[in-house]
């Protein structure tokens, strides 16, 4: 199974996931008791996870087979990518980085996942935050790094933290996507500022800046029983983070929605925020997850 992708110059990055099907789930699915995603679950019989190649153009299809995966070198479910890119060096070895999230194959559950309930139709955040030590029920930003000699072939693939001094859950890694495909500086993300005691993990309450060059970290948080979906990135400027994060904010007391606005160069600042809008209610979404920004001039 096939899930995110990214690209740089020369390929298309995909992650695959290792699933299994039960027969009987699938029975029961097909017979309207259950849905068909309770018959899927992660198999846990290889200790890696596969990452294909593609390449983007025929020319460059020379080298390595694509249809082989390079294997990350542990069990791990690439949630959503951020960004990708990569180096040629003098003797024409590559060198290629992925930015995405990802969480542990030993407790990651379809069912589960995010907090849906399918018997009742709800999100049900409680699932999401239990506490399991080292295999907790979260998601964290990676960065997977892998070396390539001239022909293809991978010397080197391995996995660490995009930032070691960020512990809490985080998710939907998102760019200025004018700067995809190459080395980027600043990445915004939605996480959990881990002050709430209940809900440790999820859902989210902040959205997180990161500076891949500094290693710095910027984070603006909404209110009490508010949470937040998934970031997007607007440019308004030629400068990476010269632009606008617009996320989601859904105020669970209230039960409204409302689009927020933040100046992304501002965030960690007192005035990051430049507009919050009530989201009509017949429109009331309370966990937005993905999404995109075209311009009056895109294609899109």
């Amino acid at each position: 199974m096939v899930h995110d992708w990214a690209f740089t110059d020369s390929h298309y990055i995909l992650f695959g996931n290792r699933i299994k099907l039960d027969i009987l789930g699938a029975m029961s699915a097909i017979g309207g008791y259950t849905p068909m995603v309770s018959a899927l679950s992660v198999n846990h019989s290889n200790s890696t996870s596969p990452i294909y190649l593609l390449p983007r153009l025929p020319e460059r299809a020379q080298g390595r087979d694509w249809k082989v995966p390079i294997e990350a070198p542990l069990q791990m479910w690439m949630l959503h990518m951020g960004n990708a890119s990569e180096e040629r060096d003098h003797k024409g070895n590559k060198q290629i980085q992925i930015q995405a999230s990802g969480c542990s194959y030993k407790w990651f559950n379809f069912q589960k996942m995010f907090g849906y309930d399918w018997q009742s139709g709800k999100v049900d955040p409680w699932g999401m935050n239990e506490d399991k030590g080292e295999n907790k029920l979260s998601s964290r930003l990676i960065k997977v790094s892998i070396e390539l000699d001239a022909i293809g072939n991978c010397e080197k693939c391995c996995v660490s933290n995009l930032n070691d001094e960020w512990k809490q859950a985080t998710d939907f890694p998102v760019i200025n996507q004018e700067f995809g495909g190459s080395n980027n500086t600043y990445m915004y993300a939605a996480a959990t500022s881990g002050v709430r005691q209940d809900l440790p993990y999820f859902p989210f309450d902040t959205v997180v800046k990161f500076n891949n060059v500094n290693n710095s970290i910027q984070t603006w948080s909404v209110g009490s029983r508010r949470f937040i979906g998934e970031p997007m990135f607007v440019s308004k400027g030629s400068a990476e983070d010269d632009g606008y994060i617009l996320v989601v904010e859904y105020a669970v007391s209230e039960q409204k929605s409302y689009l927020v606005i933040l100046d992304a160069k501002r965030i960690g600042e007192t005035n990051a925020m430049v507009a919050r809008l009530e989201v009509p209610k017949y429109l009331n979404f309370p966990l937005g997850f993905h999404g995109v920004w075209a311009s009056k001039n895109s294609k899109t």
